[in-house]
């Protein structure tokens, strides 16, 4: 009896989460779709503002002689696994992980360095030396949406691969430093930096760290509590007021450098006051992932539009070793950055983002049933239709214009059959913002002569003219 009962329930309540998922399939079918949350669409202003940064990052570049890359955006995930430290926030809680079909675990990418450096591997370009990468691509992370931290995201980010020299991290830090200014953000750019030191400086730190924060522990967050048996220096990123007066006092990394990393950080630092880029040197500062060592930096707009949460938007770091990490044949040094476009995007205006220049319109007159003088147009008139030679000449006139103006579009009518009167058809140009400086009106006269009517929206006037003259009149 008791066995029954026990399967009774078991189905009852295997019956219950049927019912609710099938409620819960009815809602998501018969509501309107909307986006995955943290997830955004970018259109019109949006989208411009968001080309108008990659433009820049690309161009200064290039200017440095960096090439584009483009990865896939899943990989498998042991390559984020073993790259970024299976304790890291990343892979312990952000992750988009599933099961394919072929049962082999995937990841959306989180982000780009890990993916270049299984693409120089894959390539077979360890032995080709250095090589200076950029991309722009999109990442994932599964954490709590908020303002300037969306679940996916976009990062341009470059790769200076196979330079050990601390050369090389200057000229990454230059690069981006670049970028940023050429982009004339508001707020104040503030540089941070740091270094981890070597592997051997690394490891004595980290034990003293897990020293002195294990005498706080009951005093630490539940985060930092987790972190000092995984990473101890991530607890000298925490903004936990419970754990910001012990990170206060702990032990400066500088005390633990080798002397090698003294003279790697040396070399940075002297460089950047050689190119007259201000700096504030942070000791708290450290990354996030494991692979880091030596020179790690961050760049903070202190703007309201961020806050102080949300204010770097770009960061950087030296990660030799990491070709090797995934199985490479040699243990190559590299040094890159990578910077957030919606981050960016906040803190500029949109009206400091060019904007294209709206496309000529080409409306076309409809056919009168009776041929009359009076060719107004602001005169209201019923939906006539338009003959096809008459769209086809409307479709040549927009060729040309293509051949000497950036954008023309024939403005269409929503009706297959009917076509709205030429006032309705204007009034409806006008009213878009930006308004196209000049509109181009074709008929049935004009194509018989081989002509058009060119209407100048800033002037309020208009003449016709012959096709061959189009391209002067527009410009």
């Amino acid at each position: 009896m008791y066995g029954w009962s026990c399967a009774g329930r078991a189905s009852q309540r295997y019956t219950t989460q049927i019912q609710r998922c099938t409620l819960q399939i009815q809602r998501y079918t018969t509501q309107a779709p909307r986006a995955v949350r943290g997830m955004a669409d970018r259109i019109g202003v949006a989208e411009h503002k968001h080309q108008h940064i990659l433009t820049h990052a690309r161009t200064t570049a290039t200017r440095y002689g960096y090439m584009p890359i483009h990865t896939p955006v899943i990989e498998y995930s042991s390559i984020f696994e073993r790259t970024l430290g299976t304790n890291s926030d990343v892979v312990g809680k952000e992750l988009y992980k599933f099961l394919d079909s072929s049962n082999s675990w995937m990841t959306l990418r989180p982000e780009g360095t890990a993916s270049v450096a299984r693409a120089i591997i894959t390539n077979k370009l360890e032995h080709t030396m250095p090589q200076r990468l950029f991309y722009s691509e999109s990442m994932f992370r599964h954490e709590r949406p908020q303002r300037g931290r969306q679940r996916q995201f976009e990062q341009f980010g470059v790769e200076l691969v196979g330079v050990a020299h601390p050369a090389a991290d200057v000229e990454c830090v230059q690069l981006g430093w670049d970028f940023l200014c050429a982009l004339k953000v508001p707020g104040q750019l503030v540089l941070h930096i740091n270094t981890l030191g070597d592997q051997e400086s690394r490891s004595a730190y980290r034990e003293a760290l897990a020293q002195y924060f294990g005498q706080h522990r009951d005093k630490l967050s539940d985060d930092s509590q987790r972190r000092l048996d995984t990473n101890p220096l991530r607890i000298l990123d925490s903004k936990h007021e419970s754990d910001l007066h012990i990170t206060a006092c702990a032990p400066a990394y500088s005390d633990y450098l080798t002397p090698a990393s003294r003279a790697h950080f040396a070399f940075v630092t002297n460089g950047l006051h050689a190119l007259n880029i201000p700096y504030t040197v942070n000791p708290r500062l450290v990354r996030g992932l494991d692979y880091y060592q030596h020179t790690v930096w961050e760049v903070e707009c202190v703007s309201s539009e961020l806050g102080r949460s949300q204010a770097t938007v770009l960061a950087g770091g030296r990660y030799d070793g990491l070709t090797s990490m995934l199985g490479g044949s040699r243990k190559l040094p590299g040094v890159g950055w990578a910077s957030g476009i919606e981050r960016l995007a906040l803190v500029m205006p949109d009206e400091h983002v060019p904007v294209p220049e709206p496309p000529v319109p080409v409306l076309i007159i409809p056919d009168q049933p009776v041929e009359t003088a009076d060719r107004s147009l602001t005169t209201d008139r019923p939906s006539r239709e338009v003959k096809p030679d008459v769209y086809a000449y409307a479709m040549r006139v927009a060729r040309d214009i293509r051949k000497f103006r950036s954008a023309c579009v024939v403005h269409n009518s929503s009706d297959s059959t009917k076509h709205q009167p030429l006032g309705k058809q204007l009034a409806s140009v006008l009213a878009r913002q930006p308004t196209p400086t000049h509109v181009v009106i074709v008929g049935s006269h004009e194509m018989e002569l081989n002509r058009v009517i060119v209407r100048d929206t800033i002037a309020q006037t208009q003449h016709e003219i012959s096709i061959d003259n189009l391209g002067q009149a527009l410009n």
